[in-house]
């Protein structure tokens, strides 16, 4: 192994070393000077000079001591600063104290040593930096990963983006089904516009992050922004290679450098975050519809009917339901098959949606009947949906080949507080022993309670 040298000690010797030379030597120059040869040359002024030289080199070395080294000294004990936070980070993911405001070093010289304290300090920066996007990253990718809220989940990635680029307005825009709908915004006067602006779909097309810089004069139109940016960034997030929605940040000064690596880094992040979101959402909507009609099923519709009647009751407002059951459907299946059946029960649904209003509540209860819950229906409202529905029913064929199967519905009705059921299966059971005396009584008509 190669032996190391002391720096400061080979350059101790080399001046104590100069000094001695010059003190041999300077008897000499003395001559030169006019100093009689007898007395330059004696032993007293050779031993005068070279104790001069070797004064003059230890002072060298102590201004030397107290200056270089001391300069040096504050940059080592700042790089073992920074070596023990990098130890810090890797041990405990704690990124520790070393910040700029702990690290840095005082440039107080115009120097060598100056633009190696201005080169230190911007490592330092550089360096402190790079660990609080990594601790960023760390934390919302544990936010993300634990969040399957989609709009929620879209609020706090579009605050966190906004704060680690200081944009000003920002949206988060997805594709679901190839329909592109806003997940969140901030800033943005009409988002609406986003939706078909071109660098939208182009970022979502060609899977590519646009930087759009806006010179001084030109104006954005209101449509954008409530302010005139200079600058906006569009940067698609890519889930295995596949646009699933696209960020948009717009700030009224140009972003500063570096913000693309990081705004890509947080784009990985999320784009796993929202696929498991939307994923997630998908599920619970399968889980809340029936597979065949596409209309909620018994479990959750009789969860809507639940939270309508508790609101009704705390509130004091109407509630009205309405059964609705196929007549002589078992009658179609034999005649015309289960698939037939099937697709006169998909009609039938899609023809009650047409009678039914808006914020109505549509449920299958159970083979072919269904029940709607409609929040603020008197017995008057229930009864003009109904005969609406029944009549379009009536009126709607299914084709199948040259045949065109017509099928009727009966249909009970019950509302509150006009009747007074003590819970919400009260209210069904109202409707439902209605629904039966209209099927008694000859089918294809409306009754209520």
């Amino acid at each position: 192994m190669k032996r190391k040298r002391n720096t400061f000690l080979s350059l101790a010797i080399r001046m104590i070393g100069f000094g001695v030379v010059i003190g041999i030597a300077f008897p000499f120059f003395m001559i030169l000077l006019g100093v009689p040869v007898n007395i330059a040359l004696s032993a007293l002024s050779f031993i005068a000079c070279v104790v001069a030289g070797i004064i003059v080199g230890f002072f060298n070395i102590l201004m030397t001591s107290t200056t270089v080294e001391r300069k040096l000294t504050l940059i080592t004990e700042k790089m073992y600063e920074v070596k023990n936070s990098i130890i810090t980070v890797s041990e405990s993911g704690n990124i520790g104290d070393c910040d700029p405001e702990h690290c840095t070093i005082p440039i107080d010289t115009n120097d060598e040593f100056g633009r190696s304290a201005q080169a230190f300090n911007e490592l330092i920066t550089s360096f402190s930096s790079s660990l609080r996007m990594l601790d960023d990253i760390k934390t919302y990718t544990a936010i993300f990963s634990g969040q399957l809220d989609l709009r929620t989940l879209a609020e706090y990635a579009l605050d966190r983006v906004m704060n680690g680029t200081d944009a000003d307005a920002g949206a988060i825009l997805f594709d679901q089904n190839g329909e592109i709908g806003v997940l969140h915004s901030f800033g943005i006067q009409d988002v609406n516009a986003l939706i078909s602006d071109s660098h939208i779909l182009n970022a979502f097309s060609k899977k590519e992050s646009f930087t759009i810089s806006l010179p001084d004069d030109v104006i954005v139109e209101s449509t954008l922004t409530q302010f005139r940016p200079k600058e906006v960034i569009i940067e698609p997030v890519l889930f295995k290679n596949v646009p699933i929605a696209v960020i948009l940040l717009a700030k009224a000064e140009c972003f500063q450098s570096g913000y693309s690596k990081q705004l890509s880094i947080f784009t990985q992040s999320l784009a796993v975050a929202l696929h498991n979101a939307l994923e997630h959402e998908q599920m619970q909507k399968l889980a809340a519809l029936d597979p065949l009609t596409g209309v909620l099923n018994r479990r959750f519709g009789l969860l809507r009917l639940q939270e309508e009647y508790s609101r009704a009751i705390r509130r004091g407002t109407v509630l009205g339901v309405l059964m609705f059951d196929i007549d002589h459907f078992k009658q179609v299946n034999d005649t015309y098959g289960h698939v037939i059946g099937d697709r006169v029960l998909r009609n039938v649904t899609t023809q009650i949606r047409e009678a039914m209003r808006e914020g109505d509540i549509l449920m299958r209860y159970g083979g072919e009947e269904f029940l709607v819950v409609l929040p603020g229906a008197s017995k008057e409202d229930i009864y003009t949906v109904a005969e609406r529905a029944r009549r379009i029913i009536r009126e709607h064929k299914t084709h199948y080949g040259e045949s065109q199967i017509a099928v009727t519905i009966s249909i009970g009705g019950d509302s509150m507080p006009e009747s007074t059921p003590d819970s919400e299966q009260g209210l069904i059971s109202n409707a439902d022993e209605a629904l039966y005396r209209a099927k008694n009584s000859g089918r294809d008509k409306v009754l209520l309670h």
